[in-house]
């Protein structure tokens, strides 16, 4: 306790003589307060129904009851793990031909993945003759949200990629190791916790999505974020809508302690100095 006490002190006196730094950790914590936890606790006391009629837990209930609402959520979390493991996929795959593999016309590929290629365009339309395609519906909105989230996760692993020292990659080649070996025993390892954060983001951002699902998925496959949208505005309930979003939030947070409590499992270091440039291609 002792121990805790003096360095919370010590604290306090090298915040006291650093006033910049001071002023942003209050202008941080202010942000969090605002943006964060004040609409939070609003959505929570509207679920509630405060100061209304049905004070109370009740509207949570109808909520679980609704055999429509337990649809749509099983169909968010279907389409959330779907779309993170894919996007996950395709945005490693980008990210490992352009940092690691050095394809030919890398910047080329960097582009197309940063800017997500429209459906019904250029690419499908006149070029694969993709035009009796059904958007509409399960097929539709899943290639949407894999083509509109995987940049995404290209550029998480891409950063994790280039951050990676491959001379460890070197090494293990020299030390005889196949292509395939160093990809499995050494490059995968230490993009774990990269992988685990696309697939964190990828998810998180897919359950949450609006835009989508309220165009591309209808009434033949519900989600979560169209229902708390047509809760509100379309029926003005509310404290329904509230609860629904407060919903969205619980695989949200078990998500995000998942991924805490896998990466955290191992410890992955390399006491390597600065990356360096790397002598062979993979």
């Amino acid at each position: 306790m002792q121990v805790s006490g003096f360095r919370a002190s010590t604290n306090l006196k090298r915040l006291a003589r650093d006033p910049v730094l001071l002023a942003v950790i209050l202008l941080v914590t202010a942000s969090l307060a605002i943006f964060i936890l004040y609409p939070l606790v609003e959505v929570a006391a509207t679920s509630l129904d405060v100061g209304g009629g049905r004070l109370g837990l009740g509207v949570y209930s109808e909520v679980a009851e609704s055999a429509y609402i337990r649809k749509a959520l099983y169909n968010s979390l279907f389409m959330s793990t779907l779309t993170a493991i894919v996007g996950t996929i395709i945005g490693f795959i980008f990210a490992f031909a352009v940092v690691r593999a050095k394809v030919p016309l890398a910047r080329f590929f960097n582009t197309i993945a940063v800017i997500p290629i429209v459906n019904n365009g250029l690419i499908s339309w006149n070029l694969l003759k993709i035009q009796n395609f059904p958007i509409y519906g399960f097929n539709g909105l899943f290639i949407a949200q894999v083509v509109t989230f995987f940049p995404v996760s290209y550029l998480t692993l891409k950063g994790v990629l280039e951050s990676m020292n491959p001379i460890l990659e070197d090494a293990a080649l020299d030390l005889g190791g196949t292509r395939w070996k160093v990809f499995k025993r050494v490059t995968l390892p230490l993009a774990i916790p990269g992988i685990a954060s696309s697939v964190l983001l990828l998810f998180v951002e897919t359950l949450a999505d609006f835009g989508n699902p309220l165009i591309l998925a209808g009434s033949r496959f519900p989600m979560l974020s169209v229902q708390a949208y047509l809760q509100i505005v379309g029926m003005y309930d509310l404290p329904k809508g509230a609860a629904i979003s407060i919903l969205l939030l619980v695989p949200s947070l078990i998500a995000f302690y998942l991924q805490r409590w896998l990466v955290g499992k191992r410890k992955y270091t390399t006491v390597t100095g600065k990356p360096q440039q790397s002598t062979t291609q993979i």
